[in-house]
């Protein structure tokens, strides 16, 4: 079995969750742990450990090791990332927003953390800030499906539904066999628009 690129397997763990897939995102942290744990890649082992918790939303536990990965990478935008989702899922907003925000001053070029940063001001109401966002992720990777899903959702929030409805169009032809409920979701919204 040839070894794996353990950021390729974080991209694609990022990917699972997002589309809500929990099985395929714990085999493979399962896989990721394994490896990084044999080749004894500390950074991987802590940022891989802290997935595993994610994964069982055990987020108070996930921040302990996510934390020690920073310690080994401190400009690594996908740890800031996870983080900040945590503490989001903890209901801690501004140690969130904090995190989230020190994240994109490090690196800048992490689609996933501009994804997730909109998906927070989106929680929060915020759906005109939460927009810059998604389009910056999509300046990084244009045919990022949840992104265009979520700026979807801000422009429907916003009143724009012209906006909304191109938008949910161009992600429902990227999410085509990637992930049947978001699919489900932009048909339940496309028709609600058209109605």
């Amino acid at each position: 079995m040839h070894p794996l690129d353990l950021e390729q397997e974080r991209i694609r763990l990022d990917r699972e969750i997002t589309f809500f897939h929990f099985k395929k995102a714990q085999r493979i942290v399962d896989r990721a742990l394994r490896q990084a744990r044999q080749q004894k890649e500390s950074f991987f082992s802590n940022y891989f450990t802290g997935q595993y918790y994610i994964v069982r939303e055990q987020y108070d536990h996930a921040l302990r090791f996510f934390f020690r990965a920073l310690s080994l990478r401190p400009k690594d935008g996908c740890t800031y990332n996870d983080i900040a989702l945590c503490y989001a899922e903890l209901g801690d907003y501004d140690q969130a927003e904090r995190f989230f925000d020190e994240g994109l001053t490090k690196d800048r070029d992490c689609p996933a953390l501009y994804h997730n940063k909109g998906w927070f001001l989106n929680l929060l109401g915020q759906h005109k800030q939460a927009s810059l966002c998604f389009h910056k992720a999509l300046e990084l990777e244009k045919d990022r499906p949840e992104s265009l899903y979520s700026l979807a959702d801000s422009c429907y929030c916003l009143g724009d539904y012209k906006s909304a409805k191109k938008y949910f169009s161009r992600a429902a032809s990227l999410l085509k066999g990637k992930s049947a409920y978001m699919t489900r979701e932009v048909h339940r919204r496309l028709k609600d628009i058209n109605s």
